[in-house]
């Protein structure tokens, strides 16, 4: 007999996956937005331009781990796992790296500002090979990371232009650094995941 509660219990099961992996992405975001705002950056052109690449970069990503997932399952979310905890440390050296964000990135022109949108959404690239392994379900993942990459950019660039220099950096630091602890701590969940259902 089929439990009543199966359908009940999978949606957010789900939902608390796609979250897991698509809000570390935010925190990444919100760490450059700060220190866009710090720089005198405005909101509005950097939160289109990184929505469209956040949400464009990952399907490269997540249809390639959908396809080796598809054949090699385990090996895929092992591999999707040591991917994450690449792009956690890499995470932990920016929050590391003295340059302040602002001077990498320019909007004075579209091909700047195009340039600007392929260097931040490179995380999510990487990232889209373990949400693919992983099996989420695809729109509903890059309607979640638009969404979430629009409020988070313009939110940040306000935040970073209201408060002080000093505790700006402080801030896009701290983000950046959980941004780092939360995707190798999703990586690890994926291999454990993997291994122990294997």
């Amino acid at each position: 007999m089929d439990c009543p509660f199966d359908g009940a219990v999978a949606v957010p099961v789900t939902m608390l996956r796609t979250i897991a992996f698509v809000g570390p992405l935010g925190f990444d975001t919100l760490a450059v937005a700060i220190a866009l705002g710090l720089g005198g950056v405005k909101p509005w052109l950097p939160a289109a331009i990184f929505t469209v690449f956040e949400t464009i970069m990952p399907i490269f990503g997540i249809f390639a781990g959908r396809l080796i997932g598809e054949r090699f399952a385990e090996p895929a979310e092992i591999l999707g796992g040591l991917v994450l905890i690449g792009v956690g440390v890499h995470a932990f050296r920016e929050a590391m790296e003295n340059e302040h964000e602002s001077n990498r990135f320019s909007f004075v022109s579209l091909p700047a500002a195009a340039a600007a949108g392929v260097a931040i959404s490179m995380d999510e690239l990487a990232v889209g090979f373990p949400l693919g392994a992983a099996r989420l379900p695809i729109v509903t993942v890059l309607l979640t990371i638009a969404v979430q990459t629009f409020l988070v950019t313009a939110g940040g660039i306000l935040i970073g232009s209201s408060i002080s220099s000093a505790f700006g950096k402080l801030a896009s630091r701290y983000a950046h650094a959980i941004a780092g602890s939360a995707f190798a701590g999703v990586g690890i969940w994926l291999i454990v995941e993997a291994v122990t259902r294997g």
